[in-house]
């Protein structure tokens, strides 16, 4: 790996309101001496700006290298990981050396301490270790490493950070979900699919019927034709495999509420989820977030396709404002045909939603909308603020205006499951089997 370089910008010596006060009375001293024409204030004098100026020399930092070694780069909501920073010591003798390796506020110490003060000859090794519980996904940096060094006097300090820096990438939770009642209208036959439930092309059993004219010789169940005297033949299970698109909100208005408590939190956690169990039925999953831009993971299987949609969830920053109707204008005609759509959104600020439906079922796509509702979400952090929420007119009004618009897009034919903030995803997605597409 390539040594870590030091920020040169941040190695300049800096003054503490100490040695500003002892320069300060040794400037005026010096004055006062020479009005009063006085040998001892201008001894003190001297002394005490000499005092500051040895003192500017005495800092010392060494060469000191930082390595960093992490358990994994790759977590879920709430996983740990180790951390272990060596320090070795290239130069000459460092003093009493701080050293802090800088974390994100959102990542949170679970043992150990990122912090030590050491004091390192030539060529000695040091090291910290310490462990870490990552509660929100997204993509975090430890690093760079901090020294901080101190004169004996403590009238200076230098500070020189190391960029020695590792991406954690912290993927959204993933819920362990039974049933997801959605599922393509037309399915695709391949080799190694999963079970439908429904007879076709197969190789598991499924029933035995009536023979129908035209039915394959090789089908007809001979043993049942000896027991029942007439012909019967053996229906196998369809295989097939359906394409599910997710399409992902995540526009600067799914922010709204807090940190850990906002509609794109929950709507990654639901995507992640849904990925997840569709991946692990053998279906083919894309996904679709939009904001400030749009960004696209054509559809596709396996463990492979399941890391990138998790990698695109924790990535995914709320801003921007891209109007739905132009994210399907240019996504509707690249997508599987009447394939299912499954839209995590808030619906708020976007006047073209409907319009975006309206073009999704013109094309024949099964649109399932699950919206986590961002004035919840706002009401929720303003409670539980000090000042709280004294008048909720405003709010009633605005449950108004989703519960109308709500109303105006089940009018084009798509299935709408409201979320509340205080339902479990797990109920929420239960909600799909009373569904009718």
């Amino acid at each position: 790996m390539p040594f870590p370089q030091k920020n040169s910008e941040s190695g300049i010596p800096m003054w503490t309101k100490k040695a500003v006060i002892i320069l300060s009375i040794g400037i005026a001293l010096t004055f006062f001496a020479l009005v009063a024409r006085s040998t001892q204030l201008m001894v003190t004098s001297i002394m005490m700006l000499s005092y500051v100026v040895v003192s500017m020399f005495l800092l010392r930092i060494g060469s000191v290298l930082p390595i960093r070694k992490i358990s994994s780069e790759r977590i879920f909501e709430d996983g740990d990981v180790e951390v272990e920073l060596e320090l070795l010591n290239k130069g000459g003798r460092t003093g009493f050396l701080e050293v802090r390796d800088k974390l994100p506020r959102q990542i949170r110490i679970k043992e150990g301490s990122n912090y030590l003060i050491v004091d390192l000859r030539s060529g000695e090794k040091s090291s910290i270790r310490y462990s870490v519980v990552a509660p929100l996904r997204g993509i975090f940096d430890i690093g760079p490493v901090s020294f901080r060094s101190q004169d004996v006097y403590g009238l200076f300090y230098q500070e020189i950070n190391v960029e020695d820096v590792h991406n954690l990438i912290v993927f959204p939770r993933v819920d362990d979900v039974k049933e997801i009642h959605v599922r393509a209208k037309s399915m695709k036959l391949y080799p190694g699919a999963s079970p439908v439930k429904q007879p076709g092309p197969g190789s598991e059993f499924f029933l035995i019927r009536d023979y129908v004219p035209g039915d394959p010789f090789k089908d007809i169940n001979w043993k049942a034709f000896a027991s029942k005297r007439k012909l019967l033949v053996n229906e196998h299970e369809r295989e097939a495999v359906s394409d599910i698109i997710l399409i992902v909100d995540g526009r600067e208005v799914s922010a709204y509420g807090t940190e850990a408590e906002n509609a794109l939190m929950f709507g990654a956690r639901a995507a992640a989820t849904m990925a997840n169990f569709f991946l692990k039925r053998r279906d083919s999953v894309g996904l679709l977030i939009y904001g400030d831009r749009l960004l696209t993971l054509k559809p596709g299987m396996g463990k492979k396709q399941l890391y990138e949609i998790l990698t695109a969830l924790a990535g995914a920053i709320p801003e921007g404002n891209l109007p739905f109707k132009g994210v399907c204008d240019v996504a509707a005609p690249t997508l599987p045909k009447r394939s299912p759509v499954i839209i995590i959104s808030t619906l708020a600020d976007d006047e073209t939603f409907a319009h975006g439906v309206s073009l999704l079922r013109t094309l024949e796509f099964r649109v399932l909308i699950i919206s986590p509702s961002s004035i919840e979400f706002e009401v929720m952090a303003r409670q539980k603020t000090r000042t709280g929420i004294k008048d909720m007119l405003p709010y009633d009004l605005l449950r108004l205006e989703r519960e109308v618009q709500i109303a105006d897009i089940r009018g084009f034919g798509a299935n709408i499951v409201t979320w509340d903030p205080k339902t479990p995803l797990l109920g929420v997605l239960a909600e799909t089997k009373r569904l009718t597409y």
